[in-house]
């Protein structure tokens, strides 16, 4: 992922744009629910807006430390151990804890083609 700094008018840089062409796993966009046990085991829901063998971008109720751990169920069942490896209010960044080649097995129904091939 590379990451390009923009200047403002008073030569301050305030804003990166991050370029999804260095990225090593295609993401999907995607318009998915999910579902995670919160702290007390209640469980809460999820928008998941894009997907790749990596992690997931993903809306809450509410914001999500970094480095929160839990297991995050998606489409046709599938329970994937993850961790927040960023966040911007309630929106995250979720990261599989299982490797890609396993989860690219596993994720081979529901992810088109490109998204299952990497470096």
């Amino acid at each position: 992922m590379s990451v390009k700094k923009h200047n403002t008018k008073s030569g301050r840089t305030n804003k990166a744009e991050i370029s999804d062409d260095k990225r090593r796993f295609q993401r999907v966009s995607v318009l998915w629910s999910g579902e995670y046990a919160d702290d007390q085991g209640a469980d809460q829901q999820c928008v998941i807006f894009d997907i790749s063998v990596n992690g997931v971008r993903a809306k809450f109720d509410q914001a999500l430390a970094i480095g929160t751990q839990f297991v995050l169920k998606i489409a046709g069942g599938v329970q994937l151990m993850t961790e927040v490896v960023w966040s911007k209010g309630q929106t995250v960044g979720l990261r599989f804890n299982d490797n890609p080649d396993k989860l690219a097995s596993i994720m081979a129904g529901v992810l088109p083609r490109k998204c299952l091939e990497f470096v």
